[in-house]
C-alpha cells in the first residue's frame, strides 16, 4: 500500500472541516456560508491547486467549479494563479489540465480567460487546444451571430 505523505492528509482534513463548517446549521435553514468560511476554503483550495499530487490538483479544481455553482457573486480570485499554472503546465497530466481550464473559465476573471484564449492559439495538445477553443468562443460577445449557418442567407 502506497503511504500518502501526512500534508497531503492535513490538507484533506482541513478541507473537509471547512466544508463542514460551511454546510453546517438545521435542515430548515437554507444553505449559507459565512464570509471566513470562505475564505479558509479558498486558501485551501489554493494550497491543493499547487500540490505535486495530480489527483488532488483535479479534485480541487473540481470543487472550485462546484463553488462557483453555489456561490456565484464570489470571484475567488485567489484560485485564478493556481489554476492557471496547472492549465500550462505541459508536464501535467492532460485530463487535469482539462478540468483545470473549465475550472477557470468557470471564475469569469480576465486573466483567466485570457490564459484560455492563448492556450486555444498555441497548445499542442490538439484535446486541450479544441477544449479551450471552444471556452474561449464562449466569450465571444456576438458569438449568436455564427451560432447558425442560415443567418448568412
Amino acid at each position: 500500500m502506497k503511504n500518502i505523505p501526512s500534508r497531503t492528509v492535513a490538507l484533506l482534513f482541513l478541507c473537509a472541516v471547512a466544508t463542514t463548517a460551511a454546510f453546517s446549521g438545521s435542515a430548515g435553514d437554507e444553505m449559507r456560508f459565512k464570509g471566513a468560511t470562505v475564505a479558509a476554503i479558498e486558501q485551501n483550495l489554493a494550497i491543493g491547486l499547487s500540490t505535486d499530487n495530480a489527483g488532488i490538483r483535479a479534485s480541487a479544481s473540481q470543487v472550485v467549479r462546484d463553488l462557483k455553482v453555489l456561490l456565484p457573486d464570489q470571484d475567488f480570485s485567489l484560485l485564478v494563479i493556481p489554476l492557471m499554472g496547472i492549465v500550462k503546465d505541459q508536464s501535467a497530466d492532460i485530463r487535469v489540465r482539462m478540468i483545470g481550464a473549465l475550472a477557470l473559465h468557470d471564475l469569469h476573471s480576465a486573466k483567466g480567460d485570457f490564459a484560455i484564449q492563448q492556450l486555444a492559439r498555441f497548445e499542442n495538445n490538439q484535446r486541450l487546444k479544441h477544449l479551450c477553443t471552444w471556452l474561449a468562443y464562449e466569450r465571444l460577445p456576438h458569438k449568436e451571430v455564427y451560432a447558425s449557418p442560415t443567418s448568412y442567407r
